[in-house]
């Protein structure tokens, strides 16, 4: 009981995301509604872990397709986790037509895209620590990974995983993260060519939103940025009408502020 106080005490959250779940019209229109993957959700009795039995050590649903351990990023022993993941997904701009995508529209997409988002909760253990405090950089570089190939994931408007493979991510560490850290990391794509997904991708903590009135009008200061990245994500043949894309080069304005 003791170390399940010491457990919630560490995963308190941060007022800037209390500040959020205070307000989920506002949390819905600015990060999109919650992503949910069969492969993430985990049993509530696994504490007792074997880690020599590859059975014990993952879920049922990865065992059963296939995978031998835990997740890296999402399992709720991993050093790092990213708790949850939101999707603000874009209107279609880049994609061709004919895609067979949620609105069954033999018309130009409507969602998905350029300037899709996605936007993730992310915890850091003492499990991630390097230096004494602070966390080591390549737990940074592993959720700036993770959430830039998961957004590749996302370019046809809907959820579809492992729909290609993350093949370059360039990071920059800005600032150290203490152990216990509440982050936020967001990740947008860019650009289009063929095949070829390109991402930006920032981790950071949140202002403080400030309500002004009853209408959720918000006042905020500057993020604090610890690490940016740009990622590429190359999707599997037939994921996009490659005849429509062939020779394209769609681009759009990053909204992720990685200066």
């Amino acid at each position: 009981q003791q170390q399940q106080q010491q457990q919630q005490q560490q995963m308190e959250e941060p007022e800037w995301l209390r500040s959020y779940r205070q307000n989920p019209e506002l949390l819905a229109q600015e990060w999109g509604e919650p992503l949910v993957v069969e492969e993430w959700p985990q049993p509530e009795n696994d504490e007792d872990d074997d880690d020599d039995n590859p059975r014990s050590t993952t879920t049922p649903y990865r065992a059963k397709h296939g995978w031998k351990g835990r997740d890296l990023i999402h399992d709720r022993h991993a050093p790092v986790r990213i708790l949850e993941y939101y999707v603000n997904y874009g209107d279609g701009t880049g994609l061709p037509a004919g895609m067979d995508n949620d609105n069954n529209s033999e018309d130009l997409p409507q969602r998905g895209g350029l300037g899709t988002t996605l936007t993730g909760i992310v915890h850091f253990t003492p499990r991630a620590e390097s230096h004494k405090g602070y966390c080591h950089g390549g737990s940074m570089c592993s959720v700036l990974d993770d959430v830039i190939g998961w957004c590749g994931f996302l370019i046809t408007g809907q959820c579809r995983p492992w729909s290609g493979f993350t093949v370059q991510v360039n990071t920059q560490l800005k600032k150290p993260i203490a152990v216990h850290s509440t982050l936020l990391v967001q990740a947008t794509i860019t650009r289009l060519e063929r095949r070829k997904v390109y991402i930006d991708a920032v981790l950071m903590e949140p202002p403080l939103l400030l309500l002004l009135d009853d209408n959720h009008d918000t006042e905020t200061k500057e993020p604090k940025i610890h690490a940016s990245g740009e990622g590429m994500v190359v999707l599997n043949r037939g994921i996009l009408p490659e005849l429509a894309t062939r020779g394209s080069l769609h681009s759009w304005p990053s909204s992720v502020e990685i200066s």
